[in-house]
């Protein structure tokens, strides 16, 4: 009896042993795979902790698994987008699928990246649902090239109709401007007068020439020269004297006495234009607008050059929005910004060989500094790069 025993047992064990083997070698190739993934490979429990993370997880996310497992998958879910981990896991109780899910993760170091899910129960062997497994591709890169293929086109898009306006407004503003001429030429025009239509034909020649540009049928034939940035500075105050008023702003001026630098006019005074402008936008009632200049040698080329700073103690850019600020259409202000002041203004001023830079609040105490700086002969960068 005990010897049939036994042979039941050895042939017992000589048929389970290869189903054994065949299903451990499964188990490692399976985990062989995951670990080999290029996408984040996670599962975790009904609770959300986290109970499996791969090598590509610690690549993508920055945590190792040490660090990964046994906490909550809030780990990396931005907090605005933790309510919709519950919706998560109640298609998943139900026994649903989800796929290529398009969210927004968080890596370890507080970096968001985009990130697309497909998200699978897991089951035990009374088919009971215990989990999840999550597979997670960045898609950062993709989102960007969509973004600067958007950017791209509405730019585009921009440019022709920039393009008609301007073809548009040439008749009325020839008109304009010649009666602009007739007045000036009047006998018994008061002095004051006089010097506000020369600064009006200034500001209409100044249009006609970004008209002309911006049809493409003209080539700037002119040539920067020496301006004072004192004169270019009161030019743009008597132009905006009136928004001052409006809002009872106290402008100080605190401009190097002789400062000049060697710029394009027109260029020179369309960014100054922009960022005062975006200064009195931002500014209350009664607040302070600082424009300051000195000369200033840039310290990795040794050129010199002036820096000008534009400071305000307005409302101030959220710092949620602070990395957006020169990208083209970007905008606070939904009824006044198109978005395109600041990118205009960082093109120009890198054309030439100058930057910009800005700090800014939107906490007490508020405001926003804007400092540009500006090299000397800007056309010996033009024809370097051209050559």
């Amino acid at each position: 009896m005990d010897s049939t025993i036994k042979a039941k047992e050895r042939k017992s064990r000589h048929w389970s042993t290869p189903r054994s083997l065949e299903a451990e070698q499964a188990t490692f190739r399976l985990a062989a795979i995951v670990e080999s993934a290029e996408d984040a490979i996670i599962s975790k429990d009904l609770d959300g902790t986290i109970t499996s993370w791969n090598r590509a997880a610690e690549r993508i996310l920055g945590y190792s698994a040490e660090e990964a497992v046994g906490r909550s998958i809030l780990l990396i879910i931005p907090q605005e987008l933790r309510e919709e981990e519950k919706h998560i896991l109640a298609r998943l109780v139900e026994g649903q699928r989800i796929e290529h899910f398009q969210t927004i993760r968080l890596r370890k170091n507080g970096e968001r990246l985009d990130v697309s899910l497909t998200i699978s129960p897991i089951k035990d062997n009374e088919g009971q649902i215990v989990g999840a497994a999550k597979i997670l591709r960045d898609i950062t890169p993709q989102k960007k090239m969509e973004a600067a293929l958007q950017t791209s086109e509405r730019l585009a898009s921009v440019g022709r109709m920039a393009a008609t306006i301007a073809h548009e407004i040439n008749n009325p503003l020839e008109a304009v401007t010649n009666f602009v001429y007739l007045a000036r030429h009047h006998r018994d025009l008061p002095e004051k007068v006089r010097e506000y239509l020369n600064r009006a034909d200034q500001e209409l020649g100044r249009v006609a020439h970004i008209a002309q540009q911006t049809l493409g049928f003209y080539r700037d034939s002119s040539r920067p020269a020496m301006l004072s940035i004192a004169e270019v500075v009161d030019d743009l105050l008597g132009i905006y004297e009136r928004k001052f008023r409006y809002k009872d702003l106290k402008i100080e001026r605190q401009i190097e006495p002789g400062l000049s630098v060697c710029a394009l006019e027109g260029e020179l005074k369309q960014v100054l234009s922009n960022l005062l402008t975006n200064a009195i936008q931002a500014s209350h009632d009664g607040g302070r607008i600082i424009i300051r200049a000195r000369g200033w040698r840039h310290l990795r080329s040794e050129r010199r050059g002036a820096r000008i700073t534009i400071a305000d103690n307005g409302a101030g850019i959220p710092k949620g929005h602070q990395h957006m600020i020169f990208a083209p259409f970007f905008t606070t202000k939904r009824e006044l910004g198109t978005g395109l002041g600041l990118w205009i203004t960082r093109e120009l001023l890198e054309k030439t060989g100058g930057h910009i830079r800005f700090r800014s609040r939107d906490t007490a105490p508020t405001g926003t500094v804007m400092t540009i700086y500006i090299p000397d002969a800007p056309s010996t960068v033009t024809s370097e790069r051209a050559a």
